[in-house]
């Protein structure tokens, strides 16, 4: 709640306005009598009312600020000139500003010749002549015009130089002051992106961690899976390689024998022959047996040369059983 009511330009703008009318207030209490004119006394209430230009964006609340660095007014004085001149003088010094002097806050010299000229024309055109007017027609003085205008600008030019030296001082500070926190804003913003920039990067690579710890434990998986597959492929050749050496040589075996018995017995010279070409088959093929279970068991790879010896052997195999045929 503070802070939003810190943050309302209008409130501040109050708050400064009360601020700088304060202050006027207590400068204005260092008075300088003009010889010659009891009602008119000079001070340096007006550094705090010009500088007030540079702080309060809506110049309505300079009313404030001028009321209440008019309550220092002589009893002799009035009060209404006092508020009179000041204001004017404001309007046109603010008006000047904001048009002017502000457009040139970058370059120094520029800002500060602007501000002088400003200060100048506030005491030469408003400040003198509206008091000098005030006055008249209050009945508090029936000097000319033109007479008592030389003698108070020659009376204010302690006043003035001091008002030209302070203001155009501060002026400088205060459009560095402005620098600074312009500086300190986009630092500050450039800081911010690059923490969400920053922020945003971990966030992916958070992101892409996880994409890799999904995908290793989907490899995991994949690695475990194919290990059992090929477990079970090898449990499968253990099993084929037994019965290869066992089951299909047994009955081959047999043959073998057979074949044998019938060489013995037989007398016919074709069979004799028929017997020995079967026999040899047989023998190839047992060979071709033994060593598909020697590959089946111990899982090495057959070479070219191997491949291509028991493609051999088994059309040999195949030709003689034709030839039987």
């Amino acid at each position: 709640m503070e802070k939003n009511i810190l943050n309302n330009q209008h409130f501040r703008d109050i708050l400064l306005s009360l601020i700088f009318g304060l202050l006027s207030t207590l400068l204005g209490l260092v008075r300088f009598n003009i010889p010659g004119f009891t009602a008119a006394i000079s001070s340096l209430n007006e550094i705090p009312l010009l500088i007030s230009v540079f702080y309060i964006s809506n110049p309505f609340y300079l009313i404030i600020t001028v009321v209440i660095s008019a309550l220092t007014t002589p009893e002799q004085g009035s009060i209404y000139s006092t508020i009179l001149m000041h204001a004017g003088g404001l309007a046109f010094f603010g008006i000047f500003y904001h048009l002017v002097i502000k457009r040139y806050s970058d370059y120094v010299l520029k800002s500060i010749l602007f501000c002088a000229i400003g200060i100048t024309v506030y005491y030469a055109f408003f400040l003198i002549p509206i008091f000098i007017v005030t006055n008249q027609v209050l009945g508090l003085n029936d000097t000319p015009f033109i007479p008592f205008y030389n003698e108070l600008r020659q009376s204010l030019y302690f006043e003035y130089i001091t008002s030209l030296l302070v203001v155009t001082l501060f002026l400088v500070q205060f459009n560095y002051g402005k620098k600074l926190r312009k500086y300190s804003t986009s630092l500050e913003d450039l800081v911010g992106e690059r923490t969400e920039e920053l922020r945003s990067t971990v966030e992916e690579l958070n992101h892409a961690n996880e994409e890799l710890t999904s995908m290793n434990d989907g490899l995991d998986l994949m690695v475990k899976n194919r290990t059992t597959e090929l477990e079970e492929r090898n449990y499968q050749l253990t099993e084929y390689a037994f019965i290869n050496s066992h089951l299909l040589r047994a009955p081959l075996a047999r043959i073998l024998g057979l074949t044998d018995l019938i060489r013995m017995e037989s007398t016919d010279p074709k069979t004799q022959e028929l017997m020995d070409k079967l026999f040899n088959s047989c023998e190839e093929l047992d060979e071709i047996i033994k060593l598909m279970s020697t590959q089946l068991s111990d899982g090495s790879i057959l070479s070219t040369a191997q491949k291509e010896d028991l493609k051999n052997k088994i059309n040999e195999i195949i030709a003689q059983r034709d030839n039987l045929s």
